[in-house]
């Protein structure tokens, strides 16, 4: 993993990388109206959980999804979720 983030950084695009720490040490607000709930962790459903995020500068789709097979290949299976930010 160290060598392909290393790659990464090295090809500038890898701009942030962290994991996650558990679901039971985190929590969730949310605002329906003029009410905010603010719900504890842990979370049951493990199929929402964040384990960690990256952030990628890339020019194109395909060379997102290129990186991200190469993530895959080393974690095993698993999945990955590719979403854009606002880059203004």
């Amino acid at each position: 993993m160290g060598t392909l983030i290393d790659e990464m950084t090295n090809a500038g695009v890898l701009l942030a990388t962290e994991g996650c720490q558990p679901s039971a040490r985190g929590f969730k607000v949310r605002r329906t109206g003029d009410t905010i709930t603010v719900k504890d962790g842990p979370f049951t459903e493990s199929k929402e959980v964040i384990g960690g995020f990256a952030i990628f500068r890339v020019k194109s789709k395909e060379e997102a999804i290129d990186w991200t097979k190469r993530f895959l290949a080393l974690v095993g299976d698993g999945e990955s979720e590719l979403r854009l930010i606002d880059d203004n």
